[in-house]
């Protein structure tokens, strides 16, 4: 998915809520939003002008702060999805590959290979198996908002090229829990 489809789709779940009566609505002083990265990188970009925009279109009513570097749950991001479920953390961008703990089907996205390019992916994430992707996170107790791409994983070692799955046979590989 696109940065600015990405940015669309968040500006658009925050002008749904500014849109309710201000008197029908009481909102937190502040609300937590864990990032994985820094704000130097896209992923931060992305959230320091999403917060400022969701406070200048509710005209100063909702109030976002960004907390980089995972740093609500100690740098140990398998804990963020955890920790929104419990109220630590109000929003997040997070990644599958640290959600999937918790919800095992967000694994499909890490499989290498299964995904040729970019418009694949999109085609995955905006059709059915997005959907119940998201219904499955939902249930697991967190409302998800929008898809973001975070890229490829990459596989790399010392005993030679990979190209497709057969060249993997009889190699060890660590990967994320």
């Amino acid at each position: 998915m696109k940065f600015r489809n990405w940015i669309a789709a968040a500006l658009c779940t925050a002008a749904v809520a500014g849109l309710a009566p201000a008197h029908a609505q009481t909102y937190k002083p502040e609300y937590k939003l864990s990032i994985v990265v820094g704000t130097t990188f896209p992923w931060g970009q992305g959230a320091e002008i999403w917060s400022n925009l969701v406070r200048e279109r509710t005209q100063g009513r909702i109030n976002i702060k960004v907390y980089p570097g995972t740093s609500l749950v100690q740098g140990d991001q398998t804990r963020e999805f955890t920790a929104i479920r419990q109220g630590v953390i109000d929003m997040a961008v997070g990644s599958t590959i640290n959600w999937s703990p918790q919800v095992k089907q967000l694994n499909l996205f890490s499989l290498p290979f299964l995904m040729p390019d970019y418009a694949a992916i999109d085609a995955l994430v905006q059709g059915e198996v997005g959907k119940e992707m998201f219904k499955l996170i939902e249930k697991a107790g967190v409302v998800p908002l929008a898809w973001g791409e975070n890229g490829y994983r990459q596989l790399s070692n010392s005993k030679r090229e990979i190209k497709r799955p057969e060249d993997m046979k009889g190699m060890k590989l660590r990967v994320v829990g």
